[in-house]
């Protein structure tokens, strides 16, 4: 009838776009199901490992509440309420002090952890390091937000807030590990030796937490304030 009937072209470079697309539309499938598993295994871990050591972690954020709780109020009664603001030019800062000075501390506190894993009957000493670690965090923040306003609450939430937060899980984490550590795999006789071999690795994370905190973000963030309390 000499009408011209369509055609249709097909193009193999959109077959191949198209079957890729599927590929990556699978694999990430894939990917986010991998994730969901593993996140369900971190979960599960980590509540069978509250469980286990449920009176080594209520004892730890008892006493961390207890000396964040004490060292706010110590540094408002200090100054009976009324701070002195200090501006952001003024504010004395410097992130390598900050740092070796909370490694030093750390070492302290994982010193406690130590000898509360090696002597079970000074296992309440774990309490210490979290009474110490709340009042200086207490009294820090109040200091931080009261005396150096927006340039200290910028130290607090990005620097000094996550170290100290991190540091009592490593810490918590370096007490269960010591307190429930296997006579069998400690050899009950030489215990020292495994128990300090765990309780440096911890604390070289905590080191290494530290040095992100204090060095990395503080120099992004313009500086670790000193902070100068009451």
């Amino acid at each position: 009838d000499g009408t011209a009937k369509p055609t249709i072209v097909f193009n193999p470079h959109l077959g191949l776009r198209f079957e890729a697309l599927c590929h990556k539309c699978l694999a990430l499938r894939i990917a986010l199901r991998m994730s969901s598993v593993k996140a369900k295994i971190i979960l599960s871990a980590l509540g069978e490992y509250v469980k286990k050591n449920k009176k080594v972690v209520i004892f730890a954020l008892v006493a961390f509440a207890l000396g964040i709780a004490l060292g706010a109020a110590l540094a408002c009664r200090a100054v009976d309420g009324e701070f002195e603001r200090v501006p952001q030019v003024d504010a004395e800062t410097g992130s390598w002090k900050v740092f070796f000075v909370s490694s030093i501390s750390l070492c302290g506190c994982y010193a406690v952890a130590l000898i509360a894993g090696v002597r079970k009957k000074a296992a309440l000493l774990i309490c210490v390091p979290y009474i110490v670690l709340g009042l200086v965090f207490g009294r820090y923040a109040v200091a931080l937000i009261a005396r150096y306003e927006g340039f200290g609450a910028l130290n607090l939430i990005f620097v000094y807030m996550p170290f100290f937060l991190c540091s009592a899980v490593l810490l918590l984490v370096a007490c269960a590990l010591n307190l429930n550590a296997d006579c069998e795999e400690c050899g009950c006789s030489g215990a020292l030796r495994p128990t300090l071999v765990r309780t440096l690795k911890i604390l070289g994370v905590n080191v290494a937490v530290s040095f992100v905190f204090m060095i990395v973000i503080g120099g992004i963030c313009g500086g670790v304030i000193i902070v100068k309390l009451f």
